[in-house]
């Protein structure tokens, strides 16, 4: 992967752009979250897709793309935080300015719908991204855990070295070895959407990571199964699962398979090192992770970590 750029961290002053780039949200109390990023020391630089909609869309594809411009162009915006996810970040793709996001490049956030918007970033205009909570999810009294790691995440310049796991949360190896890459990556149904596109997660050499929300264990199997035969596990070193929210078997026991057990399955037929359990995804824990960052999997049957090697702020 080409090499990423990288800007400043947040310090207080420091403002985000707050934008809507899938699902609209005018009928959402996001006063809550308005008031919590505040209170930690950000200037917040509203867009106008926050009080449209045009559908089930935050405003039409044109003025969504138009709006993600302006943030990335706006020299007094650090970083740009996602509404929320739901469905219309992939619409925007075609639509996207690459020279002018390159002129001014700068982290964006989210998770869920926003894997388009990642992947579209980090792939084809070098820019790394934060897979970490949205407007919404600071709306929806956040752990203090998922606060601790953005705010930590958003301010330092060093490595984050061991992901930090909730208290009661461990990794689990689902295929041993070791792998180093790039993380890049996000929610399942999305990456497999992309596939078969310009904008289709290639993932050269780096760390998989992937997560899912309200998916049925057959529906979960018939992604991978896509992602197998498309060849993307062939281009990558390795796999970390996150949360998936919600996500049951396909039948109760004895006659389904687990999600876990789909995993499994999987990992046995791509003999990648591989492992499950990271705090990142749906829920209301949901961990700061560095996307387009070199990271390094250990995956053992004795224990498992993912190891975040480089810093994803400059100090310059």
């Amino acid at each position: 992967m080409t090499k990423q750029y990288k800007s400043k961290p947040l310090v207080p002053g420091s403002t985000l752009g707050v934008v809507a780039p899938a699902t609209a949200c005018m009928d959402f109390n996001y006063l809550p979250a308005l008031d919590l990023l505040t209170k930690a020391g950000y200037k917040l630089k509203m867009s106008k897709t926050l009080i449209q909609h045009d559908g089930y869309f935050a405003g039409t594809d044109e003025l969504r793309a138009a709006e993600l411009h302006r943030m990335f162009a706006d020299k007094d915006v650090d970083a740009i935080l996602c509404y929320g996810g739901g469905y219309g970040c992939a619409r925007l793709l075609p639509l996207l300015d690459i020279d002018l996001i390159k002129q001014s490049p700068k982290p964006l956030i989210g998770y869920s719908d926003v894997t388009a918007l990642h992947t579209f970033l980090i792939e084809h205009c070098q820019i790394n991204t934060i897979h970490g909570p949205m407007l919404k999810s600071f709306a929806k009294r956040p752990t203090k855990y998922t606060l601790e790691q953005f705010f930590k995440g958003m301010s330092t310049t060093e490595a984050l070295g061991a992901f930090a796991q909730p208290k009661k949360y461990g990794l689990k190896t689902l295929y041993p070895g070791t792998a180093t890459g790039p993380l890049i990556g996000g929610n399942l149904a999305i990456i497999t959407s992309l596939l078969g596109t310009p904008y289709e997660l290639r993932g050269d050499g780096c760390i998989l990571f992937i997560e899912e929300i309200a998916e049925d264990a057959y529906k979960i199997d018939r992604m991978l199964n896509q992602l197998y035969q498309s060849g993307l596990f062939n281009r990558v070193k390795g796999i970390v699962f996150g949360e998936f929210t919600k996500c049951l078997p396909i039948k109760p026991e004895p006659y389904g398979f687990t999600v876990e057990e789909v995993l499994q399955q999987y990992c046995q037929k791509i003999k990648l090192p591989a492992i499950t359990g990271l705090a990142v995804g749906h829920e209301r824990h949901n961990g700061f992770l560095p996307l387009g960052i070199e990271a390094t999997l250990n995956a053992e049957m004795t224990g498992a970590d993912l190891f975040i090697k480089e810093a994803h702020f400059t100090s310059k």
